[in-house]
């Protein structure tokens, strides 16, 4: 999570997810971290896990310069460095970046492309509806590979764009029992026929008690309506938009009225079972063998206030991991 995340906390997550056998740590950007010289650090120090950026968005740095970034983690760590892209929101883009916020899915589709050719190195002449480009080439040396790229997505739209130009999306927020949909969505405008993949973004809480179980669901409560009320309208559209019109509608109505702990209340247990998987190990187990395989969860873990991270109990997730990847070979 970005809030509260420093290098010091995450590079000991980065360290011990490598050691027992994690195949990602995504890193996330808003206000905080500066992502693409935080995952050059983690590469550094880290062996085998891959390290993915979910997401960076395209209206604070030029495409050309993203493409750069690509082709210089890639010498740093081999095939281990990925990259998610997206749009962000309006507040972000406009009152942190100073940038307009305008035709985010036509500039997303372009930075894809653009990124792609600078990183293995080809002649850069580029004109797109929005960016005009021409004449240079990386000098230095290019991937080998087509860059990993992954579109953060919402709604379908979002969705389809992803299955047309990339490897395929990253969601979060998004109902465990409508991933079929988004899956649809996602192979709808796929060309290649090759299996696109979904990273699905969850809060994961092991608990073993009732006391940690309450703890464990106010904290996801807060982050839904957060999210819902506090980020812009696409969460609350989209999660409308699966058929919680009623539930956004009742956490909006709570903030407008009781602010963020009203807004917190609001939240039901049927959302919260939705957008996260709190329980012991079994009860995990059997949540994520549920997802289709094309489907990659990611455990949103929080930032803790200090570099002693037992509290995200990785030791404990990683057999799960280790099942999981059984279960897909």
């Amino acid at each position: 999570m970005w809030r509260g995340a420093t290098i010091e906390r995450s590079r000991a997550i980065a360290q011990k997810a490598d050691r027992l056998g994690f195949d990602y740590l995504w890193l996330t950007e808003a206000w905080g971290l500066e992502s693409l010289s935080t995952a050059g650090y983690l590469l550094g120090l880290t062996s085998k896990i891959k390290i993915g950026i979910g997401v960076l968005n395209v209206f604070s740095r030029s495409a050309a310069l993203i493409g750069m970034a690509c082709a210089t983690l890639d010498q740093i760590a081999p095939n281990r460095f990925v990259l998610g892209l997206g749009s962000s929101a309006r507040g972000v883009v406009e009152n942190w970046h100073g940038e307009p916020f305008s035709e985010p899915m036509q500039r997303t589709r372009e930075y894809v492309e653009i990124v792609k050719r600078v990183a293995r190195g080809d002649q850069l002449d580029y004109s797109g509806e929005i960016l005009k480009l021409s004449g240079l080439r990386l000098y230095t040396r290019p991937m080998k590979r087509e860059q990993e790229i992954y579109i953060g997505a919402i709604g379908d739209k979002n969705l389809e764009l992803a299955g047309a130009i990339s490897d395929g999306a990253i969601v979060t927020m998004y109902p465990l029992s409508k991933i079929s949909h988004a899956l649809e969505v996602l192979e709808r405008s796929n060309p290649s026929g090759k299996k696109k993949t979904l990273f699905l973004y969850l809060s994961m809480k092991i608990v073993s008690n009732s006391q940690e179980m309450e703890n464990a669901r106010n904290e996801v409560a807060r982050n839904i309506s957060f999210y819902v009320a506090s980020m812009g309208k696409y969460y609350s559209r989209n999660l409308a938009a699966l058929g919680y019109d009623q539930m956004v509608k009742k956490i909006l109505a709570a903030h407008s009225e009781g602010g963020s702990k009203a807004a917190t209340a609001a939240v039901d247990e049927d959302l919260i079972n939705e957008l996260s998987m709190i329980g012991n190990v079994d009860e995990i187990r059997e949540k994520l063998l549920k997802l289709p395989r094309n489907v990659v969860p990611v455990f949103a873990l929080d930032s803790p206030p200090t570099e002693d991270i037992t509290g995200l109990k990785l030791d404990e997730l990683a057999p799960l991991v280790a099942e999981l990847q059984r279960d897909v070979t």
